[in-house]
């Protein structure tokens, strides 16, 4: 075992696990806020926009942190792309929100909330991996299951867009895609997160 002055500093995986916390609450901020009345969508949005700037505060906090520690975890630049691949996942839950307002569309359909608990299971998949960065325990499984979802919310995508485009007319399915693909945004950057989860593993093993 290699000797090692300083300790690691774990406080970057902490932070890291707080990130995936925020697409967590993120992804039932949004599943409120589709479903919502009138009335309570612009709380629900504010509350999808507090959330985005404090994960963006998290990674401000990762980002100097990970500077000013004399050993981390895993590799520098690896926190910074999965940091990075985190917030990315909020921001496309939140802007498929600010979509929703702009176009002012209607209550979703059942394609929208599989896609957001497909998210919300890779999100708490992904919070769990966060925590076993230090010692890399059980992440193979993580990032084979990760896979499976991905997998899993394409197709529903891609089903999604086949049904609006059959039975609605081009400018109402059109803003209704948009939406969506802001959701397939959120679960592709969490795709991100495990392919550079997995290139850690090999990297380290």
């Amino acid at each position: 075992m290699a000797f090692r002055i300083f300790p690691e500093d774990e406080r970057v995986i902490e932070l890291l696990v707080h990130m995936s916390q925020c697409v967590t609450t993120c992804v039932d901020l949004l599943a409120e806020h589709i479903s919502a009345t009138d009335e309570r969508r612009q709380e629900t949005l504010q509350a999808l926009l507090d959330a985005e700037d404090e994960c963006s505060n998290l990674y401000f906090s990762l980002m100097t942190t990970t500077r000013s520690s004399y050993v981390v975890p895993i590799p520098r630049q690896d926190l910074y792309i999965l940091g990075q691949w985190i917030l990315k996942s909020v921001e496309a839950l939140v802007a498929c929100a600010e979509t929703q307002e702009l176009y002012q569309i209607g209550r979703p359909t059942s394609y929208a909330t599989e896609q957001l608990n497909i998210i919300r299971l890779m999100a708490e998949m992904t919070t769990k991996a966060m925590g076993r960065l230090a010692t890399l325990d059980e992440l193979d499984d993580y990032w084979f299951e990760m896979i499976r979802l991905s997998r899993q919310s394409e197709r529903t995508h891609r089903t999604y867009r086949a049904a609006l485009l059959d039975k609605h007319k081009a400018p109402h399915a059109l803003r209704r895609l948009d939406a969506a693909g802001s959701i397939l945004d959120a679960a592709r950057a969490l795709s991100h997160v495990s392919a550079e989860v997995g290139r850690v593993l090999v990297a380290e093993s």
